[in-house]
């Protein structure tokens, strides 16, 4: 079992759909979104993560057999191993039929629930390894280490200005809820160290308040997952600067063997040359969608945002990215 983790905005979608092209990959895309649990809390305390391992372990293995359609219907769909030369050239077309259909239900307004049918238990012949993606759960990732200690975690990590230019876009657009989650950043121990209480983060631009969410959210990561050897910290950048390279560690990491597949997939990213790109494409010039935040964030913001940041451990991955 492999999770991918990472705070919205992240590169997570991009680094799942990697693993989703290997041919033994069964991947769910965000299942917590779909199925979300009230008994495990957003951020755990490190004291109470030994009494939690039970119901996640149980509430996470649960969601493998999450089907709807946000979860087993992302695109682009890749070949199976597990599913035979029919389901493999079906399956495209009828996930873009329950999209197109799901989407006439929402336009009219009809509540309605689409799955996507499960064809790997009739056609298996092989091994199946299951990949989870989330963003919801990234202050879990120390739980969900210590609740599948089998299982191989990676913790993606943007460059606090990527992630902060990214989510103003998101919100510009429309795309994104436009809120802070001012309470629970303030009970991070980070915040109560430097004075973020609700009413100062309501006080600072808008970019700085989700700068400190960044790093109020990423310095727990690192403490929660410290000395977990299932557990690997994986820097986007690294990731957009030498895909193949960094593809092949994450693999390795994970045991899997590095396909034509998956090959192909990173070589469509690094030879895009489409139309403009679109907020949640996961297709994509990689280096381009990096340093993006070069052109999109003043001198200014850049300062703030660095100033938030520095001194935290996240904080520091980065100081050399910045010219």
């Amino acid at each position: 079992m492999i999770f991918l983790i990472g705070s919205p905005r992240s590169g997570t979608s991009w680094l799942a759909k990697i693993f989703d092209s290997h041919p033994d990959v069964i991947y769910r895309h965000e299942p917590d979104s779909v199925v979300i649990s009230q008994d495990i809390p957003f951020f755990p305390d490190p004291e109470e993560m030994e009494s939690l391992i039970p119901a996640t372990r149980d509430y996470f293995t649960k969601l493998l057999n999450v089907r709807q359609l946000k979860s087993a219907g992302s695109l682009p769909v890749f070949n199976k191993n597990y599913l035979g030369k029919f389901t493999n050239a079906f399956l495209p077309k009828l996930i873009f039929i329950l999209k197109a259909t799901a989407a006439i239900c929402h336009k009219l307004r009809l509540p309605v629930t689409v799955k996507i049918p499960d064809f790997s238990r009739n056609n298996n012949d092989g091994k199946i390894i299951p990949v989870m993606k989330s963003v919801n759960s990234c202050c879990r990732t120390g739980l969900i280490a210590r609740a599948f200690p089998q299982a191989k975690i990676i913790y993606i990590l943007r460059h606090p200005c990527g992630y902060v230019s990214s989510q103003l876009r998101g919100r510009k657009l429309q795309f994104l809820e436009d809120v802070i989650y001012h309470k629970q950043i303030a009970s991070t121990s980070l915040a109560k160290a430097r004075g973020w209480s609700e009413a100062k983060l309501q006080t600072m631009s808008l970019e700085e308040q989700l700068a400190c969410t960044w790093a109020c959210i990423n310095e727990k990561v690192m403490h929660d997952i410290e000395g977990q050897d299932n557990c690997t910290l994986l820097i986007y950048e690294n990731l957009c600067n030498d895909p193949v390279g960094v593809c092949q560690q994450m693999f390795d990491f994970c045991q899997l063997n590095y396909t034509g597949q998956t090959e192909s997939f990173l070589k469509s990213s690094l030879n895009y040359s489409g139309d403009t790109e679109k907020y949640y494409q996961t297709v994509r010039n990689p280096k381009n969608a990096a340093e993006k935040w070069k052109n999109e964030l003043s001198v200014d913001q850049i300062k703030r945002i660095r100033t938030i940041v520095s001194g935290t451990i996240a904080g520091e991955k980065f100081a050399s990215f910045y010219d």
